[in-house]
């Protein structure tokens, strides 16, 4: 199951939600994947939201706040990935982006060069957040 924003749904449009329903329904085969994009328009954070997804998560999208390649926005994707560390997942990263080719994900203006290199900069950008040092600030 994943969760949609307020603009493309009714039913489920939070990790919170999301949590009760997968509980609720109670099944192994009842789990649950979380969108950045999605969670970034009804979240107030998106690092507690994935830790409150942690026992049933199983499929991470990442994507950003735009649909174009991650990093290139203004996803907060320190708190993301510091979560992610943080439960120790170890579950499958997606990048979900979106071009003009998709005619129903609204997107009327070029969000990178090629698909190509969107996968390409979104895999090292993807590596660089899971291979990054963290500094003490103080």
């Amino acid at each position: 199951m994943e969760y949609l924003n307020r603009f493309e749904s009714y039913l489920i449009t939070s990790a919170e939600e999301l949590v009760r329903f997968v509980e609720e329904v109670n099944h192994p085969n009842c789990r649950l994947m979380f969108d950045t994009f999605h969670a970034n328009i009804e979240e107030k954070d998106l690092g507690n939201a994935l830790r409150l997804c942690s026992k049933d998560l199983i499929h991470v999208q990442i994507s950003e706040n735009d649909r174009s390649t991650p990093g290139k926005g203004n996803i907060n994707w320190e708190s993301v990935f510091d979560a992610l560390e943080e439960i120790n997942y170890d579950g499958w990263l997606s990048i979900e982006a979106f071009s003009t080719k998709l005619a129903a994900a609204n997107i009327w203006r070029k969000m990178f060069t090629s698909e190509e290199q969107l996968m390409q900069d979104g895999f090292e950008f993807m590596k660089a957040m899971l291979s990054r040092e963290k500094t003490l600030k103080v």
